[in-house]
């Protein structure tokens, strides 16, 4: 008996840890005063990657009311590096707007850096958040 209650809070921890498949996204927070437009501009290329199926156009738009959330969802899993460089590689530029200001990033180089630098979690990434301000 003694050995079972020993084992159990192992057991427990095991079972937590292997049975955690987080969902996976990127999450827009509008922290202004007025409507913002996140706007993903896509490679005509868009292949094999897990939006490929829902996406229609050539690019993924947001349209967030102040103070309001919208995310962008992967399925389950975390973000690795050979993801974010997949992502990175299928997006030719992310334009965030708002009344007051309007910017461009058309770089891989800086597009990459901002997921990178926004991803939030624990032990593993499993979001990337970016707020508008």
């Amino acid at each position: 008996m003694k050995t079972i209650i020993k084992i159990l809070p192992l057991a427990f921890l095991f079972v937590f840890l292997v049975s955690c498949d987080p969902a996976h996204d990127i999450i827009f927070t509008n922290n202004t005063n007025s409507v913002a437009k996140v706007k993903f501009k896509l490679n005509p290329k868009f292949k094999n990657y897990s939006l490929s199926e829902s996406i229609t156009g050539d690019s993924i738009v947001f349209n967030l009311k102040p103070n309001d959330t919208s995310n962008l969802y992967f399925g389950i899993g975390v973000w690795d590096d050979k993801e974010i460089e997949q992502l990175c590689n299928s997006i030719t530029s992310l334009e965030i707007e708002n009344n007051d200001l309007k910017t461009v990033y058309k770089s891989k180089k800086t597009i990459k850096n901002i997921l990178e630098n926004n991803q939030e979690g624990f032990w593993w990434k499993t979001r990337i958040s970016i707020d508008i301000e």
